[in-house]
């Protein structure tokens, strides 16, 4: 407080309010009389006898919402004509003015004078007495004191105001605007502030003063107090904007005055009218923008409506005009990715992202971060933790995330608008031009992530785009377009499916992708409720609109915009050469090309076009791959567990147990080779030899074991490098992994001599020499320090960036000779000091505290106890020289950067080809492992070559039980075809174990044929072409099936596909309906594959009749699961053993008994089975007696019905040679057969 004010008397200061009083009466002649207040005076309260009350300068009509922040009302402010420092005595606030969000109306200006409505009273010391002819003309009733002379024409603040009128509005100019733009931080003075590492500022004028005078600068104790209030991460306007004819309202203040501009306001105390105006800020910070009360789409849709997209969001012309330039910032950006949540980075860096708006309240009410209200935007500021922390955070939660980023630091926003002044650019938006700008830098989403901080799976998520054609073929055809985003592998696709959506369904079982592109309206029904019952829960459905994404024409522009020729007059290939030879092969299907086409439209949303489709990575998929493998459809994938369990998850899979790569892209590589094993026997041997051979040699496996340990993801991150995606730490670390991974393999292969097979050592000395390609990327950069992100190259490398580099230390030179001359000058020991970080505070001169002479020039920027800095004025145009120099360099380093990442990227075949060869190894070794973890028995399976397959194991176990659990397993032996029947007709009771048995041995089939050992005593086989299941009891609610609709859908598709080579499965078929049209339809499907398909199969069935009724049948062989009975007990010993022969009964009531059904009703159970079973075989014996032609079997008289047909030619044999020779062959035994019967 000033000295005069200390001492005032207390009598000035009664005397002061009954001024007040007097002026506060009634008087006919006072405009101010006129008008009744809308708030009621509080009650006056004394004022202290020890100190004066201190009086805060109001706003004005028009500003006075720019000021009623909580930050600048806690301040308190003393007239500097009575001797006090006008903010030395004010603590800083507790909150920084995020200045960023203040509207234009609220944004502080510069030295430009406000119209004024009101101003606020002063005491009688500072105005000197009431001028009458003022007051009776409604003007200020104080003389205005005298002005120091070095603040020019300012304005006095009167004693009491009144209205004034128009013509005298532009004579009252406010006070406190002016008086603030003296404490207004300038970028050329630093301020003892608390610093952020944000850079931002909206750059200052060039008419601002350069270097502010000695007087100021020694005033800069009180002048850092008013700094505090706008912190240095926040965009303040300094050049004064341009005042428009007609002033806009705030966009969220509701009628009525502004606070401070009516005449009421000036009967209130300065606490009373601090207390209204954060009313009023705190009820306008509630009111949300008008367009989020009724959110709508661009197209005018809202929520629910048929054809919203959630994606937009429809912000009407005139709430533009009352943005800020930071929220006119925000909103562009959020308009168009309204589903996502967006973290905006404010400093320089991502450590504390924010979000606003809806994406604060989703942060709070997912994750309980605390939200608060900045200015008019909902805020959370994600706590002090990385990005990528958070983003994985809200991506599990399936939602979108995007990150903003700033697209320049505060000195290069600086420069570049001098750029553009210089050049003579208009700008538009002079405001909107001086922020610092900022850029969606990407969209991540749970099928397109690309960081490896994200990618918390080391398998491929993939993210798949289709189009239907419900008019291509029967049931319509599909095109398919696959993303791998983390090795941007694109795999092409297109098939006409059955009914059953076979194709599809296997594809998305082998996949499993974490999110599905589609267009509204273009899938099916059946397709939709197919894809809902098989896709993981959560998996994102991305839906398109009509207008959006590529049709065919588009895509093909698209297509050779990216990779064709561009050409014009080399029209003979239709402008496609150098499109990858994928997707000219897809040329002639129109769903493939309009399923890319979407690809490439959401890519491009997301903004990782560019860094995905530029790796030309295309290939073509074929989900079944008949002829080239083993095919496991989708039904066989689910029904044998090969990926997953009945419940999703691996725990007992095939995929887990057998999975032992130790490297990422083994890991992904093996997951293919588990989906579709091999065929051909000598690709089948060659594997096994190897496999032998790496079990022969477990030094080999630990010499693997060392080189694989460390290894980056070296896939993705290659993907990562061609994208400029990757950090400095891990692009040296690949390419010390890959320098150890040359090294490694060729000593692997030199080990590998010794091996009886050639299969590994040719797969070894197919390895490339990566160590020139390696010193080659090393010889153009230094080997950077610890802890940093840049690469700088070796001198004579970059022309560049030497001539920066000459450059700074010119500068740096030059700033140390100057500091030389001044110590010299002033006999000072002076040192430069520089801020830790940033390049804001440079070459501040520091000298001891206490110093004296000290030149008058030179401005106090701060200290410590034992040391005093300063900024010198002679300095500030080379510091800011060097400054710029700087920021250009890290321009340069950074272009160096990307520049040595595209030469990394010439050799990418090179780097995948090692890769590749590591994966393979990786996947032998994970066979070899798990072969070798199968325990006692087992055997290397051999293998026939023919055109019939047989199966035949002797003591099989479940690869589940062999290698996860250590109790007793049942083993079985297991012989289909080959010299017995083809097909294991199969009985016994519940729980007995045939469901175990059969996906036992398709289970030693996939092994066998993925070339590992297999879990039996003595294994012989002739390979598998396929292997078609029908397990399980259940329905399709999403594909309006029933549980006997779903049985035969799937009937129908074995029946369709299956051929001699194959291995069905078929458990309890036609138990979906009665009895009798059960039996029938299990009959005939089992007549069917005995005769004319000829399969290995395994028929489990209940229906005790149909062993009898194919007795005769020489493919069909009687088995059942050998089970002790006790009677009386009604007890039930399993014996799991699979035998020849018929179980004499399925022991439905002592299962039931089992399972704890009460006694008696499973004693009234018993007496009604045993009469309905006699009942039953008494008239199939009546009938028998009765018709002479029952002697013969009816499937027995179909089978001469069809040899009768084709004598008369109404019916052909297959056009498979194996079937026409096994069905003659077959019938004439079946024919043998029935008359031995019938001697």
């Amino acid at each position: 407080m000033a000295p005069g004010k200390a001492n005032a008397p207390k009598n000035d200061s009664m005397k002061q309010k009954s001024l007040v009083g007097w002026l506060s009466k009634s008087t006919p002649g006072g405009s101010a009389t006129k008008t009744k207040p809308r708030v009621a005076s509080r009650p006056q309260q004394p004022s202290s006898p020890t100190r004066e009350p201190e009086f805060q300068t109001p706003a004005s009509k028009k500003g006075a919402e720019r000021f009623d922040s909580p930050a600048v009302k806690s301040a308190t402010y003393t007239r500097s004509s009575d001797g006090g420092s006008s903010f030395k005595d004010t603590p800083p606030t507790s909150d920084a003015v995020d200045v960023d969000l203040l509207s234009e109306d609220d944004e502080p200006k510069g030295p430009k004078r406000l119209k004024r409505k009101m101003v606020a009273e002063e005491s009688d010391e500072e105005n000197g007495g009431i001028d009458a002819i003022a007051y009776k003309k409604g003007l200020s009733a104080y003389r205005p004191s005298p002005e120091p002379e070095e603040k020019v024409s300012r304005p006095k603040k009167p004693r009491v105001s009144v209205l004034p009128s128009d013509e005298e509005e532009d004579e009252v100019k406010p006070s406190f605007a002016g008086r603030l733009s003296k404490f207004k931080k300038s970028p050329k003075k630093k301020a003892r502030s608390v610093k952020s590492d944000d850079e931002d500022f909206i750059v200052p004028d060039e008419d601002e003063d350069e270097i502010p005078s000695r007087s100021v600068s020694r005033a800069s104790t009180r002048s850092s107090r008013t700094s505090a209030l706008i912190s240095d991460d926040d965009e303040v306007d300094v050049e004064p904007k341009k005042k428009t004819g007609k002033s806009r309202k705030p966009p969220h203040t509701k009628g009525g005055a502004p606070i401070g501009g009516g005449s009421n306001s000036s009967f209130l105390t300065a606490a009373e009218r601090r207390e209204l105006a954060l009313k009023e800020d705190k009820k306008s910070q509630e009111d949300s923008f008008s367009f989020l009360v009724d959110p709508k789409d661009k197209d005018g849709i809202r929520p629910g409506e048929p054809g919203y997209d959630p994606r937009t969001l429809y912000i009407p012309r005139s709430a533009w005009d009352h943005f800020t330039n930071f929220e006119k910032q925000f909103w562009e950006i959020k308009q168009n990715h309204y589903d996502t949540v967006l973290f905006f980075q404010k400093g320089s860096h991502l450590n504390s992202p924010q979000l606003y708006e809806e994406d604060a309240r989703i942060g709070h009410r997912e994750f309980d971060l605390k939200l608060t209200q900045r200015v008019k935007m909902s805020m959370v500021g994600v706590p002090e933790m990385s990005f990528n922390f958070w983003a994985a955070k809200f991506l599990a939660k399936g939602y979108k995330v995007g990150r903003v980023d700033q697209a320049e630091t505060a000195l290069g926003a600086e420069m570049r608008v001098a750029a553009n002044k210089g050049k003579g650019k208009v700008v538009a938006d002079k405001q909107k031009d001086k922020i610092v700008q900022r850029e969606l830098h990407k969209v991540y989403t749970n099928g397109t992530l690309v960081d490896e901080e994200l990618l918390t799976d080391e398998q491929a998520g993939h993210c798949i785009s289709i189009r239907e054609d419900e008019d291509s073929g029967e049931h319509g055809g599909f095109g398919i377009c696959v993303l791998d985003s983390a090795t941007s592998e694109f795999n092409l696709s297109v098939f006409e499916d059955d009914i059953c959506r076979t194709k599809l369904e296997t594809l998305m079982r082998q996949l499993r992708p974490k999110e599905l592109i589609f267009t509204k309206g273009t899938l099916s029904v059946s397709t939709t409720r197919l894809l809902k019952s098989i896709l993981p829960d959560a998996c994102l459905w991305t839906s398109l609109r009509d207008v959006e994404g590529f049709d065919y024409d588009k895509t093909l522009k698209e297509v050779k915009t990216m990779y064709g020729s561009g050409e014009e007059d080399a029209m003979d290939d239709d402008g496609m050469t150098g499109v990858p030879s994928a997707i000219q092969a897809m040329l002639g299907y129109k769903t493939a090309i309009e399923a890319l086409g979407s690809m490439i439209w959401y890519l491009r949303q997301l903004n990782i076009d560019k860094d995905i489709l530029t790796m030309k990575n295309f290939n073509v998929y074929d989900p079944m791959k008949r002829g080239q493998g083993l095919v496991l459809d989708g039904q066989t994938l689910a029904h044998i567990e090969v990926l997953l369990n009945s419940e999703g998850t691996e725990e007992g899979s095939l995929l887990k147990l057998l999975g032992r790569c130790v490297t990422p892209f083994g890991k992904r590589l093996f997951r293919i080779w588990l989906c579709m094993p091999l065929r051909e026997v000598a690709d089948i041997n060659a594997r096994l030899d190897a496999v032998q051979d790496l079990l022969n040699h477990p030094q080999f496996e630990m010499d693997f074991l060392e080189l694989a340990k460390g290894l980056p993801d070296l896939e993705r991150i290659v993907s990562r490098i061609h994208a400029k995606n990757c950090k400095v730490k891990d692009f040296l670390k690949v390419l010390s992994a890959f320098k150890k991974l040359s090294k490694g393999l060729a000593a692997l292969a030199d080990s590998a001599e010794t091996f009886e097979s050639k299969t590994i050592l040719g797969l070894l000395r197919n390895a490339p020499n990566l160590l020139p390609n390696v010193k080659n990327v090393e010889s153009r950069f230094e080997k950077p320090e610890k802890d940093t992100d840049d690469l700088l190259p070796v001198e004579g490398k970059d022309e560049v960036y030497d001539a920066i580099a000459e450059e700074i230390r010119g500068l740096e030179e030059e700033l140390d000779d100057e500091l030389k001359k001044m110590a010299k000058k002033t006999k000072l020991a002076l040192t430069y000091w520089h801020s830790a970080t940033g390049n804001k505070d440079i070459y501040v001169v520091q000298t001891k505290a206490g110093a004296d002479n000290i030149p008058d020039q030179w401005v106090k920027v701060g200290g410590t106890k034992a040391a005093t800095r300063w900024r010198v004025p002679a300095l500030a145009a080379t510091i800011r020289s060097l400054k710029e120099a700087r920021e250009r360099r890290n321009v340069s380093v950074k272009s160096f950067k990307f520049r040595l990442f595209d030469e990394f990227d010439k050799d990418r075949g090179v780097w995948l080809r090692a890769i590749r060869v590591m994966a393979e190894l990786d996947c032998l070794l994970s066979l070899a492992k798990s072969s070798n973890a199968l325990g006692e028995p087992c055997c290397r399976p051999q293998f026939v070559e023919g055109d019939e397959a047989f199966v035949d194991f002797e003591e099989l176990r479940h690869p589940a039980m062999a290698l996860r659990t250590k109790t007793d397993f049942i083993p079985n032996d297991v012989k289909l075809g080959n010299g017995v029947g083809r097909i294991a007709l199969l009985t016994g009771p519940n729980m007995g174990g045939k469901s175990t048995v059969m996906r036992m041995t398709a289970a030693g089939v996939i092994m066998a044929q993925m070339g590992m050992l297999v879990p039996a005593r003595k294994a012989r086989l002739c390979p598998v072409d396929s292997i078609l299941t029908r397990m399980g009891a259940y329905d399709n609610v999403f594909s309006n099936a029933s549980t006997f609709k779903v049985e035969l859908d799937e009937c129908c598709k074995i029946l369709r596909d299956a051929t001699p080579k194959s291995l069905v499965i078929l458990d309890e078929l036609g138990r979906g309906t009665s009895t009798y049209d059960g039996m029938a339809i299990a009959g005939a499907v089992l007549h069917q594959l005995a005769t004319h398909t000829l399969p290995l199969s395994f028929f489990a069935t209940h229906y005790g009749s149909l062993t009898d009724d194919f007795a005769y049948h020489p493919n069909i062989r009687n088995m059942h699961m050998e089970t002790m009975v006790d009677d009386q007990k009604r007890e039930l010993v399993f014996l799991y053993k699979l035998i020849d022969g018929i179980a004499s009964s399925s022991f439905g009531t002592h299962v039931a008994n089992l399972a704890g059904v009460p006694m008696d009703v499973v004693q009234r159970a018993e007496v009604v089975s045993k009469d309905f079973a006699d009942k039953f075989r008494a008239k199939m014996e009546g009938r028998r007696q009765r018709s002479a032609a029952t002697q013969l079997p009816i499937d027995a008289q179909a089978d001469f019905a069809y040899l009768y047909g084709l004598v008369k030619g109404k019916l052909e044999l297959d056009a498979n040679p194996v079937r026409q020779r096994e069905v003659l062959r077959g019938m004439k035994a079946a024919v043998a057969s029935i008359l031995r019967k019938q001697e």
